[in-house]
């Protein structure tokens, strides 16, 4: 990719996101998306062949993001730092991330929310299968365990999103997390 093919693939991201700040994305037009980027609908298609495959790339670049957080979170007995960190990126981020979590049913692809959890439970899960092999987990599934992870870190991140930094949150969350992970090295 060359950098102006980059540069107007950043900006139509950048207004896409801005677009559903007041925009439904089921109503959202590409008219309106080329409008707010000041390109020509060939541009667009020549990045996108829909706005389906554009917000796929969005949330895409989203989960990137948010994926070193949670690898960095399972490898810490100290998770405070990395959900502090998490929660900046997320208070940074908070309009598109509220937007984007909004949109939930998309022809032939997973939602934002979708795509965490499942991102979630597959890290979780190869983390619990790696220990697993030299600890005991106590008889509980490993997909019991990853869906329950998923369940718990998906709620702190739309907690985060809608009510900020909590503190007292940060901390409960990271004795939550090394009271299970020394649950599960016990037999």
């Amino acid at each position: 990719m060359t950098e102006k093919f980059e540069l107007t693939n950043q900006t139509i991201k950048k207004e896409f996101l801005s677009l559903l700040q007041t925009n439904k994305f089921y109503k959202l037009t590409i008219n309106q998306i080329c409008n707010k980027a000041n390109i020509s609908r060939i541009t667009f298609y020549r990045h996108y062949s829909d706005k389906f495959e554009l917000l796929e790339d969005v949330n895409n670049d989203k989960i990137n993001v948010l994926q070193n957080y949670i690898r960095q979170r399972l490898h810490e007995k100290d998770i405070s730092r990395i959900l502090l960190q998490m929660t900046k990126f997320l208070e940074k981020d908070a309009g598109d991330l509220k937007q984007l979590f909004k949109i939930n049913k998309i022809e032939n692809q997973s939602s934002l929310e979708d795509k965490l959890k499942d991102l979630l439970q597959t890290e979780f899960s190869t983390y619990i299968t790696k220990e697993r092999s030299k600890t005991s987990i106590r008889d509980i599934p490993v997909t019991y365990l990853s869906e329950l992870y998923a369940a718990n870190a998906a709620i702190f991140i739309k907690y985060s999103l809608q009510s900020g930094t909590d503190q007292k949150l940060v901390a409960s969350l990271n004795t939550m997390q090394t009271l299970i992970l020394e649950f599960l090295k016990t037999k």
